[in-house]
């Protein structure tokens, strides 16, 4: 029984281990003026946008199955700009984690599909549209 369990564990950690290196961990950081813009575009992902007291955006992207992902960024002196898209077929069963921290000046403009979004420590006015099943 012994030799069974241990056989059990071992097989475990095995798929604990393939699933850590499934995720593909990306880290950003861009310098930002007050009053700056941040967008998101992103599908299938859990984001997490908290406010910080630093002139920057720090990004920290955690992609399940990163090869079935296309993550751009961009920036100019307008704001920050990040979409990560799903592949057809291969990224279909991938999902992105995004850990977001913003200066608390910083505009917030979210195009969403399918995700979940936390709002921490961030102050001001929340307006949405109507949900709509088609955009």
């Amino acid at each position: 029984m012994t030799r069974m369990l241990d056989n059990l564990w071992k097989a475990l950690r095995v798929v604990g281990a393939a699933r850590e290196l499934a995720i593909e961990t990306r880290r950003f950081n861009w310098q930002v003026a007050a009053g700056t813009t941040f967008f998101l575009q992103a599908e299938y992902a859990d984001i997490h946008l908290a406010a910080h007291q630093r002139p920057e955006v720090v990004a920290k992207v955690e992609l399940q199955a990163g090869f079935g992902w296309q993550l751009a960024t961009d920036q100019d002196e307008a704001g920050v700009y990040m979409i990560a898209r799903r592949k057809a077929l291969i990224g279909s069963i991938g999902r992105a984690k995004f850990d977001i921290k913003l200066p608390p000046q910083a505009h917030i403009s979210l195009k969403l599909e399918n995700c979940q979004v936390c709002l921490a420590e961030l102050n001001g006015v929340l307006d949405l549209p109507p949900f709509a099943s088609q955009m």
